[in-house]
Order: C-alpha cells, then structure tokens, then sequence
C-alpha cells in the first residue's frame, strides 16, 4: 500500500512539472562588445532569467559598411537548451573595424518549438565618433532589418543562385526597405526548391537547376518580382531605363 501511494504521489509530480508552460518572458537576447587598436569582438548571449529550461535557435547577423559603401554580411545560427539562471554564449563574430567604418548588429533569439523570436537586440558601432561614445544600442521594438538579405541555401546550385541574386541586388541603386530571405527545400527525389521571402511571406518558388543560365535568370526574375511588389511606380519607371 505504501509503495502505490508513493507511486500516485511520483506520477502526479510528473504531470504537474511537465503541464507547465514557459512564461513569455524570462530570456534575454544580449549583445557584449570588446575592442582594441581597431579589433572589435562581438559576443552572442542569452540570459535565461526564468525556473526552465529554453529550448532555443539564434540568428546573430553582422553588417559592416566601408567608406566606399561597400557592405559585408556575416551571419551566425545555433541551437541551445539554456538551463534556468543561466547566461550562455552563443556566439563571437572578430572584426577590424576602419575609422569610417560602420558595424551593426543584429541578435535574434527565437523559440525551437513555436519558431517565435522571444528576444532580440542590436547595436551600431561607429569607429569615428567612439571618443563621444557613439556605440549604441538600438531598443528591442525599433530593430529593423533594412534591406537585408539573408542566405539559408545549402547545395551548390541554391548557393549559385544566391550569389548571382546578391550581386544584382547590390547592382540596383534601389535598396528594399524589408528583408529578403532566401530559403532551400527539400522538392521531389534528391532536388531542392528555393522559396523567396520577403518579411517572412513567400512571394517566390522554384525548383533549382545544375545549369547556371537558368539559375541566373530566376535571380533576374525574383530582383523583378520584388520590384514590381515594393517600390513605387516612379522607381519602376527610372530603373527600366
């Protein structure tokens, strides 16, 4: 008879831990920046503030922006469980960085389960006014990802269609206001599709192709399709001609 009870009292502690829910709030998405003679050292945390254990994937995005406005982006992605009061590094980006260079940063840390960015920060370095402290954090709520676009190809034929897609964007004098997001999926046997995003709706989709004519002409095409959706009439106008 006691070893029964005990078992009711074990089994109804399993159901009560396992029933509750993880608070909205309770991790922290934190950006720490170290320098030195012009090296900058960018590092990724999450602090778990809550009583459970997070499940989690980041994004952590790097652009930096020459004096010739030339830009390069670098982007970072994982997946942890954070353990309950724990701080946790997720990732470090090293970079020089010229007087009149501009860096930001991006951190998004979204939930594994339901896919939902639950914390996110950023910041903007600007080497040339870092005497009058003009590294600075951006709020949580006005973080926009402006003209941005980002790469999650992974066979050769999706990264040469990225490749050319990026280069004929960065040709454009138009930059989109949102980001593109550029997406490779399994499609029928061993090929693969792309689904082209623009601030997470798809707008595009298309089966990928070992011939490169091809897969240059469905970056023209999605450069096309994003125009006619995003920019004004006026632009359309003065970029066909």
């Amino acid at each position: 008879m006691k070893i029964k009870f005990l078992w009711i009292i074990s089994i109804l502690f399993y159901c009560n831990f396992f029933s509750q829910t993880k608070p909205e709030k309770g991790l922290q998405a934190k950006i720490i920046t170290e320098s030195a003679d012009g090296l900058y050292n960018i590092i990724a945390t999450a602090e778990n503030q809550s009583d459970f254990h997070y499940p989690i994937n980041y994004i952590l995005l790097s652009i930096k922006k020459g004096a010739s406005g030339n830009t390069s982006t670098n982007k970072q992605e994982g997946k942890f469980v954070i353990k309950p009061k724990e701080t946790l590094k997720l990732s470090e980006v090293k970079t020089n960085l010229d007087r009149r260079d501009v860096l930001k940063v991006f951190l998004f840390i979204k939930d594994e389960e339901s896919d939902k960015v639950i914390s996110k920060d950023s910041l903007e370095i600007r080497p040339e006014k870092i005497a009058q402290n003009s590294t600075k954090a951006i709020s949580e709520n006005d973080i926009e990802l402006s003209g941005l676009t980002i790469d999650d190809t992974r066979s050769r034929n999706g990264k040469y269609y990225y490749d050319q897609f990026y280069m004929k964007y960065l040709q454009t004098d138009e930059k989109f206001p949102g980001t593109v997001k550029i997406i490779e999926i399994p499609g029928l046997g061993q090929s693969t599709r792309i689904s082209v995003l623009y601030n997470e709706q798809e707008i595009y989709l298309f089966n990928t192709s070992p011939d490169e004519e091809a897969m240059n002409q469905e970056a023209q095409t999605t450069l096309e399709i994003l125009k006619e959706m995003i920019l004004p009439k006026n632009e359309l106008l003065r970029s066909s001609t």
